[in-house]
């Protein structure tokens, strides 16, 4: 086993991950890394309540926004650039002779043990929705969640804003949507290595 996954990480060797599945996969893992910062600054808000702590709230929202703002156009460009040069179809045949198994046997190595090993189930999730539905399909429904992470940070930032103008702390609103934001990099800084499996298979 994982003969095919040998040859596809011998590749990634030599180019690593390219562009704009790294840039992508890169925004993920900020936005759960913005997501820290910004429940550390709420707070330390919480606490101090003074106009630089309040501050420093705000402007993490806002970087938190823009970041999934580039997600998103990264996303919408792929989509337009493929539509364009037929790239869809040559990435639906290669899902099609990808060996899930055998790819996850190589990508599960160097990996820290775990019960339930999420990047590697998300990773195989990627690889089966991509067969059964179409590698367009995937980055659709891609879209579709990064959406939903926006609208996760518009709801905390609503709920901020009152927790901020009444002094009632909502903790709950902001740990629901720190897990949500957190969890983002196990569904999609793996994309970058879900394309790469099918960018760099033989033929």
């Amino acid at each position: 086993m994982g003969v095919q996954g040998d040859r596809i990480f011998a590749a990634l060797k030599e180019t690593g991950f390219p562009d704009p599945w790294a840039t992508f996969g890169g925004c993920m893992c900020w936005e759960a890394a913005y997501s820290v910062q910004l429940k550390q600054a709420i707070e330390t808000a919480r606490k101090n309540q003074d106009e630089p702590s309040f501050a420093a709230v705000e402007a993490l929202f806002s970087v938190k926004a823009a970041n999934l703002v580039k997600a998103r156009r990264l996303l919408e460009d792929v989509l337009t650039d493929f539509d364009s040069n037929g790239t869809w179809a040559v990435l639906d045949e290669k899902a099609g002779r990808l060996d899930i198994e055998d790819v996850s046997e190589r990508w599960a190595r160097g990996m820290v043990e775990h019960p339930f090993p999420i990047a590697l189930y998300s990773l195989q999730f990627n690889w089966r929705y991509m067969k059964e539905h179409g590698v367009r399909a995937f980055y659709e429904m891609t879209t579709r969640y990064v959406d939903g992470l926006r609208d996760n940070t518009g709801r905390w930032l609503d709920a901020w804003k009152v927790e901020a103008a009444t002094g009632i702390v909502d903790r709950v609103t902001t740990e629901e949507c720190d897990l949500a934001s957190e969890e983002a990099p196990m569904h999609c800084n793996v994309c970058n290595k879900t394309i790469c499996a099918l960018l760099f298979m033989d033929g």
